[in-house]
């Protein structure tokens, strides 16, 4: 297996790429008034620098894992695969027929969010609930819009990886899996050069696997070989698509124009919900590591538990009782008046929360008080997972991508 080569200077000028886009649409906004609103032009110009951003991100930290030392030695010490740098970074995450991204570009656009949230609260709810306005709210939609649009072809290679890898194991190639995913090795025998070269040769078919070159997921060929297409993959996930559509482009034109400069505070807390993402990025970045045992795990899960329900639960009923308070109408009554695509709007926000909470609920009763008939045979399924060897290599478990699926939330 060759030797993948460091590329350092890569990894910067991504970085520079994504901080630089960054300054320039902040830079954008430094002549504007609190009040002032946003023009499509400069909307537009917001949006192309979003792409720019979380795509030359999203990059980086690829390019830091798989093409640095610093990269190579976290791989190594937790023995990861290409795809598990991905989940790192961008991850994707599929429950039933939720399916989300939850990495560290994930986190970073859920931590600019309730920043961005936070400001315009303190500058709006004081002034007037329903009437007071900061450019910060449109600027920011407009900004990640762009990562929500992103997000759907970013998940979808993710997805397309992992299916690549659970091919080749079928097709028997996991020792030439190991070597295409992890490319940090110092060498290999001639056994394994063998028969990988022997593998190559046989499936030519194999070269339309997606795989990373230069710390980036090439494009793929829906593939012959049961890989699902573009199409294929959003028609089988349709929450997250509709998530995903929803909040970039709906959210996206209610708060620049539907709202008609109305209800700036709302939406300030509606950004504020996003608290809870970088716990979830957290949880799923740990479950890759293979840490699902330590104390941290646990701490983490427990603190993702308490702020998913107090920030995406327990707010917009808040929020309603908030406005309620400000009409000075009882709280049935004063949601009842809202006009109906208020009410659409927030019934399609609010339903989903309460399906992906219920789903966090019950993963962590199980983990906390697993039935007691699955605990004996838990250890053993454990047991036996250390026992298992291919090539004379032992398999890591946390790569057995089934069982991450169904406790990933």
């Amino acid at each position: 297996m060759m030797v993948e080569k460091l590329d350092t200077r890569s990894c910067v000028f991504s970085l520079l790429y994504s901080v630089g886009s960054f300054a320039v649409a902040c830079a954008s906004l430094s002549t504007l008034n609190p009040s002032d609103r946003i023009s499509v032009q400069k909307g537009a110009l917001l949006i192309s620098f979003g792409f720019v951003y979380f795509v030359a991100l999203t990059e980086f930290l690829n390019k830091l894992l798989l093409r640095t030392p610093f990269g190579h030695s976290f791989v190594k010490r937790y023995r990861l695969r290409v795809s598990d740098v991905l989940d790192i970074t961008n991850k994707y995450v599929d429950v039933g027929s939720k399916s989300k991204s939850s990495g560290l570009v994930s986190a970073v656009q859920a931590a600019f969010s309730c920043i961005a949230g936070l400001f315009v609260c303190r500058w709006s709810c004081p002034r007037n609930f329903l009437h007071a306005s900061h450019f910060l709210s449109e600027s920011y939609a407009w900004f990640a819009a762009s990562y929500f649009f992103y997000d759907l072809w970013s998940m979808y290679k993710i997805y397309a990886a992992e299916a690549a890898i659970k091919l080749k194991v079928k097709l028997g190639l996991q020792s030439v899996v190991a070597g295409d995913n992890n490319n940090v090795g110092t060498g290999s025998n001639g056994g394994t050069a063998a028969n990988g070269a022997l593998a190559e040769k046989t499936l030519q078919a194999l070269d339309d696997i997606p795989s990373v070159g230069q710390g980036t997921l090439s494009f793929v060929n829906p593939c012959k070989l049961g890989i699902p297409s573009f199409a294929k993959y959003l028609s089988t996930h349709p929450l997250m698509v509709f998530h995903h559509l929803f909040i970039g482009s709906y959210g996206l034109v209610v708060i620049s124009y539907l709202r008609g400069g109305l209800g700036d505070c709302v939406f300030s807390f509606m950004f504020m919900m996003e608290l809870s993402t970088p716990f979830v990025s957290f949880r799923s970045i740990l479950s890759v590591m293979g840490l699902k045992q330590s104390k941290l795990y646990v701490i983490n899960g427990l603190v993702m538990l308490v702020t998913f329900f107090w920030c995406r639960v327990f707010l917009m009923p808040y929020v309603c009782y908030y406005y309620s308070q400000v009409v000075n109408k009882p709280f049935f009554e004063a949601v009842w008046n809202l006009p109906w695509g208020c009410k659409a709007s927030i019934l399609a926000l609010f339903l989903p929360q309460l399906y992906w909470f219920r789903l966090m609920v019950r993963g962590a009763m199980k983990v906390f008080f697993p039935p007691k008939n699955k605990r004996n045979t838990k250890l053993a399924a454990n047991s036996c997972a250390n026992e298992v060897s291919t090539n004379g290599e032992t398999m890591k478990t946390s790569q057995s991508k089934d069982s991450e699926v169904r406790s990933l939330m």
